[in-house]
């Protein structure tokens, strides 16, 4: 295969406009809440979280990272919790709708493994959502208190009373949710052009209509938390969607390196962003 580097160029620059929309859907939220933490805070708080990602399974050392960092300039870390809950679950519905429209519309992904990945996550956010909105979470907590540990147990609960409270006042603002649910749609486009100019580098062939089926598809899979930061689970998506699509599992895997080496970058920007401002 030969490589255009022009292409591969544009495919890393697409990937940073990517990291701009991320930040932006999360200054929304964080507008909103009226929340410390400027446009250009919050886009290191993200690269920071990347270099995380890397350790615990899908993104939730990254989201624990940004957790903890932008609680860090805010009085609450609670209501910091309920904005990156609200930033990644409103993209996952996205991705949800983004997926099963891949399903449906293709025969090739109707398959035991994406139908699996798309069942669990629609469950998972079901329960999460529910946990997150729920007060019986709390009376379940000063049910099961006893006097040895009820400081502890008290302070629990009023956390997740906090934190709860600042989901639903977020939840009821219609105006809020529609620009985050509106802002998911150009970050997904990037997503898509992400992994199709990072394939077209090495093969022309590759066809944009086949990236917008398969990527939803593919990153669905990629958050399965069976793997930590995603490896060898984002390789082996990418060889079996590209498989089903009628190209080569060299491609696959040569565009899933691509997608890693961008992972990477993103990782030690965030390291070097930590290791500066600590």
């Amino acid at each position: 295969m030969d490589l255009n580097w022009t292409i591969l160029a544009i495919s890393f620059f697409i990937a940073f406009i990517q990291n701009l929309v991320s930040a932006a859907r999360w200054r929304i939220i964080t507008k909103a809440k009226q929340l410390n933490g400027s446009f250009i805070s919050l886009l290191k708080f993200i690269y920071i979280g990347r270099l995380f990602n890397l350790i615990l399974p899908s993104s939730m050392g990254g989201d624990v990272m940004r957790i903890l960092k932008l609680g860090k300039i805010n009085s609450s870390s609670e209501i910091a919790a309920a904005s990156v809950f609200v930033e990644r679950f409103t993209g996952m519905f996205v991705l949800l709708l983004l997926s099963g429209i891949s399903i449906m519309s293709s025969l090739q992904f109707s398959g035991k493994l994406y139908v699996f990945s798309f069942i669990f996550t629609f469950a998972a956010m079901f329960m999460l959502g529910w946990l997150a909105i729920d007060s019986r979470s709390i009376i379940f907590i000063d049910k099961w208190s006893n006097n040895r540990h009820r400081i502890l147990l008290d302070r629990l609960s009023s956390k997740i009373n906090l934190f709860q409270i600042s989901i639903k006042r977020i939840s009821t603002n219609k105006a809020i949710l529609i620009k985050i649910v509106a802002s998911s749609i150009p970050f997904y486009m990037l997503a898509i052009l992400n992994v199709w100019t990072s394939g077209l580098a090495f093969d022309r062939s590759i066809h944009l209509l086949d990236m917008i089926i398969a990527v939803p598809l593919i990153m669905l899979v990629m958050n399965l938390p069976v793997s930590i930061g995603g490896l060898g689970l984002m390789e082996a998506s990418f060889i079996v969607s590209f498989d089903l699509l009628n190209y080569s599992a060299e491609l696959g895997l040569t565009t899933a390196l691509i997608m890693r080496a961008k992972t990477i970058l993103d990782a030690v920007i965030g390291g070097i962003i930590n290791l500066i401002e600590n």
